[in-house]
């Protein structure tokens, strides 16, 4: 009667792995939009000039100045401009809005990688880097958020087998009555055909367990589960 308990609990969980997925690259794909509209712009206006031929110190300097102009440009037009309605209300403030909202967001995520990298440095320790750490770090409230949640689903799994006696209520207790009946009574261990059981009997204990199981932020291995 506890998989019902521990199929809502998983889903929960995936829910919540799946939100905090959907937010990093909703954030990702709207800050690559507003940053690579203006490299791209300056690469197409250095790539012009330099078309027209040459590759001396003014060209050089000319296209230098056509990509800094271009982004400026590209910059303007993406800053909206006031754009009052017939009720003199300002159609672009909250464009304007979340545009400085995630561009002081992508500061604060910098400095505070940046500041995690020199103290690794600061301590003569070489900075281990991880994949696509740069890209999907979170602000501080989603972290918050995510743990928050995390936290009470994995509070709610942990009491799922208080109700049980105590030699239920443990892997490492069931897995014991069963290894001592292996080894008392081999025949009937057999006759019962255990060896299939045994999988789905212990399946509730290891799925509760892997609610723990967050590899993208967490090292941790399944060694280190008391399941394995």
């Amino acid at each position: 009667h506890k998989a019902p308990y521990i199929e809502e609990l998983e889903e929960h969980m995936q829910q919540l792995h799946k939100k905090r997925a959907l937010v990093v690259f909703e954030r990702r794909a709207a800050d690559n939009d507003e940053e690579m509209a203006e490299v791209q712009a300056a690469v197409d206006a250095a790539m012009s000039v330099l078309g027209r031929g040459g590759g001396n110190a003014p060209i050089i300097a000319a296209a230098t100045s056509a990509a800094q102009a271009a982004a400026a440009a590209i910059k303007q037009q993406k800053s909206c401009p006031v754009k009052l309605d017939e009720f003199g209300r300002d159609e672009n403030l909250q464009k304007r809005m979340d545009m400085a909202r995630r561009s002081d967001a992508r500061q604060r995520r910098r400095s505070r990688l940046d500041a995690k990298r020199m103290s690794y440095v600061g301590n003569d320790y070489s900075y281990p880097r991880m994949e696509g750490e740069s890209s999907t770090d979170e602000s501080d409230n989603e972290s918050e958020a995510y743990d928050s949640n995390r936290d009470l689903l994995l509070q709610t799994a942990a009491e799922v087998f208080s109700d049980a006696a105590e030699e239920y209520s443990q892997l490492s207790s069931v897995k014991e009555r069963f290894e001592r009946w292996k080894r008392l009574y081999l025949d009937g261990y057999r006759d019962a055909y255990m060896s299939l059981s045994i999988p789905s009997i212990f399946s509730p204990y290891v799925r509760l367990e892997l609610l723990k199981w967050d590899p993208l932020r967490e090292d941790v291995d399944f060694y280190d589960m008391r399941w394995y």
